[in-house]
């Protein structure tokens, strides 16, 4: 029961600095009790993060929204824009050789993997498709 208060206190941390890294930047970072998880606001250079959402769903939103700030894509972004964001995320939130440590330990189990890196199924396949790492069915 520790471990899982331990991991739920680091994602915590891990936003509370991606949180830094957004203001730091220049970015507003607001909250909402409702609509999605987090969102890129480039007309008012602002990200929204719900408030409540659980951790690691808030963490990889908050880490691919950053990406949609750092390219400076514009609003109703989509398609390449999306995919962008999505690596900027994956790779800003797994390092490799995090990646090998849980690899080594539970094999190619994505839901394992993701668990275990404290990151959402989503954001481990993108980061498997960047280094070419080959996943569990």
């Amino acid at each position: 029961m520790k471990r899982k208060r331990d991991l739920k206190e680091v994602k915590i941390l891990l936003i509370d600095a991606l949180i830094g890294v957004a203001e730091g930047r220049g970015y507003r970072v607001r909250w909402h009790k409702h609509g999605p998880t987090a969102a890129w606001l480039p007309h008012r250079n602002a990200i929204t993060l719900q408030n409540g959402a659980p951790e690691v769903e808030l963490l990889c939103s908050l880490a691919h929204e950053l990406g949609h700030a750092h390219y400076n894509h514009p609003a109703g972004h989509f398609g390449a824009h999306e995919l962008q964001a999505d690596r900027f995320a994956a790779k800003l939130l797994i390092s490799p050789a995090d990646y090998a440590a849980a690899e080594a330990i539970y094999g190619p189990h994505p839901a394992r993997l993701a668990h275990e890196l404290g990151v959402t199924v989503k954001v481990l396949k993108t980061w498997a498709s960047i280094y070419e790492r080959k996943l569990a069915a």
